[in-house]
């Protein structure tokens, strides 16, 4: 044993080390810009612990901080700390001073929120102010995502914990994270094992996707969402299909691909409308076209036809799409926008001059824009421009609802 560990215990990178291998987390060494880190996830969520040092004229300050994003799209906020510390924080944030109605807790602990049943609920859970009572300093809060840390997606906030000076105390350091695990398991879920709840699978989904990065990835959301639709596939209630059918145009065609699957096994019919609209949308998702997977979703909502008089107006046949008087025609129209600026585009504008989408004129004219009128493409969706402007000019037969029956002539018998 060197004299110096005699002297001072071990260092915080063995303590941290060892920390990483408790949780599960990873060990990021330090460099010589860089404070060396311990990160591990938990469920959704990427716990982070570190120092930085605060500079204030000539002095500095070291602290040590914990720090977990999450989504929080109702903007709940919660600051705790100790009695006598802090005592200024939480008032410009509009917070005010609750109490939990745990006598000793409120005694001893400071607590603000902008929600207090909220807050409540959250500090009912016995483990949490276990966890929190064996913090000798603690100041935890949720921080607005316009923070230190650059710009977060809409809806995404930040755990936060900090103390001063730096912490080698191991069983501390453990506490901590046990805590932060506890804390975003209640406020994001909770508290509930929610591998069967459909609603928090649904709240999972809509969480922003991409990553957050400062010095390491502290917010991962691809994974989550990915996992969240194929949970509300295998749970099949129809209550999902809304929140699967608005991520089916997300950048991240591998979600779009596992909403796809999800609805074709919830067999309602509802998510038919949402899907026609991607038949043709050629993007690569999991090894094949978003469109050939949204076909074979509808084959197995029994729209079979539907596929194929969609398929057919795409290779140029016309006919099954000029005799269709199905519920889906705005949807078709869409699809067949959708494709005016990819391979089929000369077929796609055709189709829309066939079945008069007078409709569909502002999004030739912004196709027209970006193709120009001098490939095939471009020609075919002028041609396309040219026809269904003469036919929105053509006077309109009037529908009984736009006659005025009192103006009618009556027979001289009719009473007046």
């Amino acid at each position: 044993m060197s004299l110096l560990k005699a002297l001072f215990g071990p260092s915080r990178e063995e303590i941290w080390r060892q920390l990483s291998g408790e949780v599960g987390g990873r060990f990021h060494e330090g460099g010589l810009f860089t404070q060396s880190a311990v990160q591990a996830r938990t469920d959704d969520w990427i716990i982070t612990l570190d120092t930085y040092t605060q500079h204030t004229g000539n002095t500095h300050q070291t602290f040590t901080r914990l720090r977990a994003p999450y989504f929080n799209p109702e903007g709940f906020r919660f600051e705790i700390y100790r009695a006598g510390l802090f005592s200024e924080l939480g008032k410009v944030l509009g917070m005010e001073d609750i109490e939990v109605g745990h006598t000793r807790f409120d005694r001893d602990f400071v607590i603000k929120s902008n929600a207090p049943r909220r807050v409540r609920r959250l500090f009912d859970n016995r483990k949490i102010r276990h966890l929190i009572d064996a913090q000798p300093k603690i100041h935890l809060s949720v921080k607005g995502h316009d923070g230190l840390f650059g710009k977060f997606p809409a809806g995404v906030d930040e755990l936060h914990f900090r103390s001063t000076g730096t912490i080698k105390d191991l069983a501390q350091l453990r506490t901590l994270f046990d805590l932060f695990a506890e804390v975003l398991r209640q406020v994001c879920h909770e508290g509930k094992a929610y591998e069967d709840d459909v609603r928090i699978h649904i709240r999972r989904l809509r969480a922003p996707g991409g990553r957050i990065k400062d010095k390491y990835v502290l917010w991962e959301g691809d994974g989550p969402r990915r996992d969240a639709a194929a949970a509300l596939g295998r749970l099949g209630d129809p209550a999902a299909v809304p929140a699967l059918a608005s991520v089916l145009e997300d950048e991240d065609t591998l979600l779009g691909a596992r909403a796809i699957e999800a609805l074709a096994r919830i067999q309602d019919r509802k998510a038919v409308a949402p899907l026609v609209r991607f038949l043709g949308d050629t993007r690569e998702a999991d090894g094949a076209p978003v469109g050939d997977r949204v076909a074979d979703a509808l084959r197995k909502l029994g729209e079979g036809e539907l596929v194929g008089i969609v398929a057919g107006a795409f290779g140029g046949d016309f006919g099954r799409l000029k005799a269709y008087d199905g519920e889906y025609r705005a949807q078709i129209i869409e699809a067949l926008g959708d494709a005016l600026e990819r391979f089929s585009g000369t077929h796609a504008a055709n189709a829309l001059a066939e079945i008069h989408a007078v409709e569909a004129l502002p999004r030739l004219r912004e196709a027209l824009r970006s193709t120009g009128s001098g490939n095939p493409a471009g020609q075919a969706i002028s041609s396309a421009i040219k026809a269904l402007e003469a036919r929105a000019a053509l006077p309109r037969a009037a529908a009984a609802s736009d006659v005025n029956v009192d103006t009618l002539p009556r027979s001289a018998q009719e009473p007046l």
